[in-house]
C-alpha cells in the first residue's frame, strides 16, 4: 500500500499543485457584483483649513468581488476616504475615484456615482472649551445622583472661525442612568456643530456617582 502511494510521487504532487491553481483560478474568475451606499470620510484636515457648510455625505459604490472574498464585503470593511489636505480656500470640486476606496483583498471598484463632490473650505480656528455632561433618565427608586465627573474636563475643537469663535462649552451626548443603582462610567461623544470636530480625541469619559438615598431610608424608618 505504501509503495503504491510513493510510486510516481512527483507526478502526484504536480497534479495536486495544478488542482490548487485551477481552484484558485476558477474562484478568482467568478466574480459577484455588489452595490453599496457608503459614507464619505474627508481626511487630511490637520492644516489651516477646515470643511464648511453642507457637502456630499454618501456615494454609491459598485464592486466586483471574487467568490471567496464576497462574504467579506460590508459597509464595515469598505471605506471611502477623500483627501482634502490640498484643497484651496473656497469651493472645490473633489473627484471620487476608485483609488479613494479601501477594500478587502479580492475586491475591486468598478464605479462610483456620482464621480465628484463639491466641498467648501474655510480658515480654521482651534479653541479649548469646557465639557458639560448631559444625563437622561432617573436612577432606581431610593437612589439619587451624586457628583458627575468628565475626563478630560476640557477639549480642543477645530472648525470654521465663525462657528466656534464665541463657543466656550460643548455638551456630551446623553448618558442614560435609567434604573441604575451603582456608579457608571461611559465613553461618550460630544454634540458638536456641523463642520466642528475634536482635535486629538473622539470621546470623553463621564463618571456618574449613584448612591442610596439616605433621606428616603430615614423616612421609611427601621424595618421590622
Amino acid at each position: 500500500m505504501l509503495r503504491a502511494l510513493l510510486e510516481h510521487w512527483q507526478l502526484k504532487i504536480l497534479a495536486l499543485l495544478l488542482a490548487v491553481v485551477l481552484w484558485f483560478f476558477v474562484g478568482s474568475a467568478e466574480r459577484t457584483e455588489i452595490a453599496l451606499a457608503l459614507p464619505i470620510e474627508y481626511v487630511g484636515l490637520e492644516g489651516p483649513l477646515t470643511l464648511d457648510g453642507p457637502r456630499r455625505e454618501t456615494v454609491d459604490v459598485q464592486l466586483q468581488a471574487t467568490r471567496w472574498a464576497a462574504d467579506r464585503v460590508s459597509p464595515a470593511t469598505v471605506r471611502v476616504r477623500v483627501d482634502v489636505s490640498r484643497l484651496h480656500e473656497g469651493d472645490n470640486v473633489v473627484h471620487l475615484v476608485p483609488e479613494s476606496v479601501q477594500t478587502p483583498p479580492g475586491v475591486r471598484v468598478t464605479r462610483l456615482a456620482p464621480a465628484w463632490a463639491t466641498v467648501r473650505t474655510t480658515k480654521a480656528e482651534t479653541r479649548t472649551v469646557s465639557v458639560i455632561p448631559q444625563l437622561q433618565g432617573r436612577p432606581a427608586p431610593a437612589h439619587v445622583l451624586g457628583p458627575v465627573v468628565v475626563e478630560p474636563a476640557t477639549v480642543q475643537i477645530k472648525g470654521p472661525r465663525t462657528t466656534i469663535e464665541a463657543r466656550k462649552v460643548v455638551e456630551t451626548l446623553p448618558v442614560d442612568v435609567s434604573g441604575l443603582r451603582e456608579p457608571v462610567t461611559q465613553a461618550v461623544g460630544l454634540a458638536l456643530p456641523d463642520s466642528v470636530y475634536l482635535v486629538d480625541r473622539h470621546t470623553v469619559n463621564v463618571t456618574v456617582e449613584i448612591r442610596p438615598d439616605r433621606a428616603s431610608e430615614r423616612a421609611a424608618g427601621p424595618q421590622r
